[in-house]
């Protein structure tokens, strides 16, 4: 889904709220209430109908506005913290040009893009690496389920009420998209025969989904140091 796609849902939803309220409180032009409990009549219609529960839409709603705008978490960016001073520096007995030819097709590997590189300077960006569908879906729900607990809303608010209700998960995997997720890596040489890797990841917020890359990305670096290492030999 397309950022304007996402906004015109939210668009749509806020102003199915308002008419669906106004049918219900007699806003002028658009309904007028009758004696007879015509509010939890027209509620029940709509939920015959195969319309989500109003409350649950409004805490949807409500759970889709923070997400696309305050996406972190306090506790969120502080367990972040912890593994980039644990895991977020590597120093490689291999010259400079060693460790930046590898880095680079590490991350190939990975399915990361790289959109920039200077090999003077050793920096270089690049995109997420590809952690494959089923794991990327695994952890979109973990991290949407730890996002509403520690946000206080009901599990409720995470369970599908058919084809017309709000797609969180949507809107939750578009985060980093929006923020313009992806990796930096500054490459310094220490000497001769060692450098230093300072790998960062942007806008990536669940902790788990962080760790995750760290591994993948010093794994394949690895293995490739590896290969490199026998191919000398």
């Amino acid at each position: 889904m397309t950022l304007p796609t996402l906004r015109a849902s939210l668009f749509f939803f806020g102003a199915l709220t308002t008419l669906l309220l106004g049918g219900c409180m007699g806003v002028p032009g658009v309904g007028v209430p009758r004696p007879g409990g015509l509010a939890a009549a027209q509620t029940r219609q709509i939920q015959v109908m195969g319309g989500p529960d109003m409350a649950n839409l409004f805490k949807k709603q409500q759970l889709m506005q923070e997400l696309m705008t305050n996406p972190d978490l306090p506790a969120w960016h502080d367990q972040r913290q912890k593994i980039t001073m644990a895991v977020g520096d590597r120093v490689f007995d291999k010259s400079f040009d060693e460790v930046y030819e590898g880095m680079i097709i590490a991350l190939a590997t990975l399915g990361s893009r790289v959109n920039n590189m200077d090999r003077t300077s050793g920096y270089i960006t690049g995109s997420i690496p590809d952690l494959g569908p089923e794991r990327n879906l695994q952890l979109q729900q973990e991290s949407l389920a730890e996002y509403a607990r520690i946000k206080g809303y009901p599990d409720s608010v995470l369970q599908s009420q058919g084809p017309r209700d709000v797609n969180l998960g949507a809107s939750q995997g578009m985060m980093s998209r929006m923020g313009g997720s992806g990796l930096t890596l500054t490459m310094v040489r220490q000497s001769a025969r060692q450098t230093k890797v300072k790998l960062r990841f942007d806008n990536v917020y669940y902790p788990t989904t962080e760790q995750e890359l760290y591994r993948n990305v010093w794994t394949a670096v690895d293995k490739q140091m590896f290969l490199d290492k026998a191919l000398d030999h």
